[in-house]
């Protein structure tokens, strides 16, 4: 996403000794609050630069229409969820140089507790900035493991800047997601069957859903227990299903007692449009079209996001039949670490030969081929 004042692409390691003389990283204090929003109201003064081109591109443009170039805006933001810098707990983590921030890194706990999610990663333009990746990042694991966090999530752009410098750092991509992007009309006065409001008993449901749906290779990554998955599959969107709170509404369709669809609507907010998400059992691939119908007749008028992952192929016909325009690809990319064991007191010569005969498993990261 080029820009005349976009930060350079963080691709070099940190030369050796840099950080510990003249770069700092640490945890942000209230003190910090006012750099740090400095540097993150930079990066979105270049973002809305993009969408003011975009949006005056006229019929040439690859996001066609003032409405959409907004929509892709809002996804690219620099890793960023929209977070509110006042609200940052306590994962936001700064490199400051000789008294000045050059670069942040923000992370918000998934459900579940054992996972963060890295919402922010805003680098300064300068070349200290530009070698604060690497230390941020490590600062960001080092922190969660001491906390009891393992696995690492984000969410970014497909030929992102950033993508490789999280590649350096171990980030696997697993999957990845299509966002489409519509202006809805005023929906139509019919019952927008053949959906149904999802119930707490549904998540069983849904869960088996999504093990019948996402191929083995993804499933290992989100699900490997249904606890994991309710905290890695849309960040913890399916745990409200149960919690009925929060700006999410659930809806299933059930054939024979069994749960053979789901869709997931986030409402919209001032900083983003209506958002969906769809799962369909690929044995009932026929019923595509009218899902998508229904779903949309459930609706509200105006501006819409469709994310579909890469192996939804018959929803995303279906999507892109209602008028739906392909925007980005974002991929999903995790990194699971080792947790850090205490030390155990010096064992008895005979309890040593004892713990000799009994086999040990290495703990392995992912990505190394243990999966």
């Amino acid at each position: 996403m080029g820009g005349a004042h976009e930060p350079p692409p963080c691709l070099t390691l940190l030369p050796s000794g840099m950080h510990t003389k003249t770069m700092q990283v640490r945890s942000a204090s209230y003190r910090d609050l006012g750099q740090v929003d400095d540097l993150y109201r930079t990066t979105m003064e270049v973002e809305e630069e993009l969408t003011q081109r975009l949006a005056a591109a006229g019929p040439h443009s690859p996001v066609p229409g003032a409405g959409l170039a907004r929509a892709w805006s809002i996804l690219t933001k620099s890793l960023s969820a929209l977070m509110p810098l006042a609200d940052v707990g306590d994962q936001l983590f700064v490199a400051e140089h000789h008294g000045r921030i050059i670069g942040f890194v923000q992370a918000e706990p998934a459900p579940g507790g054992r996972a963060w999610q890295v919402i922010n990663l805003c680098l300064d333009a300068s070349a200290e900035g530009h070698f604060a990746g690497v230390p941020l990042l490590q600062y960001l694991f080092n922190e969660g493991l001491a906390r009891g966090v393992s696995r690492f999530l984000v969410r970014i752009p497909e030929g992102h800047a950033l993508a490789s410098l999280l590649r350096e750092q171990g980030f696997q991509p697993y999957a990845s997601e299509q966002i489409s992007f519509r202006e809805l009309p005023q929906p139509p006065h019919q019952p927008p069957e053949p959906w149904v409001p999802a119930r707490r008993e549904d998540l069983l449901g849904v869960y088996l859903l999504y093990l019948r749906t996402a191929p083995h290779a993804v499933a290992a990554v989100e699900a490997p227990s249904l606890k994991q998955w309710r905290a890695t599959f849309q960040l913890g969107w399916l745990s409200r299903l149960e919690a009925r709170s929060g700006d999410s509404r659930h809806y299933v369709i059930e054939r024979e007692g069994q749960v053979v669809a789901w869709a997931g609507v986030r409402s919209a907010a001032r900083a983003r449009p209506t958002q969906i998400s769809m799962m369909l059992d690929p044995q009932h691939k026929e019923m595509s079209v009218e899902a998508v119908h229904g779903l949309l007749g459930r609706l509200p008028q105006g501006a819409t996001i469709c994310l579909l992952r890469h192996y939804d192929g018959e929803l995303a016909r279906a999507v892109a039949a209602r008028g739906f325009e392909p925007v980005a690809t974002q991929l999903l990319m995790a990194r699971d670490l080792p947790m850090k064991l205490r030390a155990k007191p010096a064992l008895k010569p005979a309890q040593r030969a004892i713990a000799g005969a009994i086999p040990v498993v290495q703990a392995r990261s992912f990505g190394d081929g243990s999966r």
